[in-house]
């Protein structure tokens, strides 16, 4: 272990810990973990927590949230975002339905990062 890790095995989090241990399709009974998979999830919940904060700020202290059933996306890039949204909850409920967590958390994942953040937030509607 001082030969991979010199200055010690990073810290990742729980929420870190919790996503890699269930991003594995385990079929028995040993979960083969490594360091790098945390790490990643680490920096997962990181992009997740930042893009949040993006968000609140873009919308300013004052903004109230509309019930879903009265919003209508109005940019194409809602829509966009909105239809992938859809999307990636049918296939996570799907996969939880089935017993598959790491294909639901993989589901989240995508969305969260190639949808999301990498689409949506660099090229989406700003709120006025």
């Amino acid at each position: 272990q001082r030969r991979q890790f010199p200055h010690g095995i990073p810290e990742c989090g729980t929420d870190a810990l919790r996503m890699a241990l269930c991003s594995h399709n385990v079929h028995g009974d040993d979960v083969r973990l490594d360091v790098g998979t945390a790490l990643s999830y680490r920096h997962f919940c990181n992009k997740i927590w930042n893009a949040v904060k993006f968000v609140l700020a873009a919308l300013g202290p004052h903004f109230v949230p509309q019930p879903p059933e009265e919003t209508v996306p109005q940019h194409p890039m809602e829509r966009w975002v909105l239809s992938r949204l859809v999307q990636a909850v049918g296939e996570c409920g799907r996969r939880m339905e089935a017993l598959e967590v790491h294909g639901a958390i993989a589901a989240v994942h995508h969305f969260w990062l190639r949808s999301f953040c990498d689409v949506y937030l660099v090229g989406g509607p700003r709120p006025s």
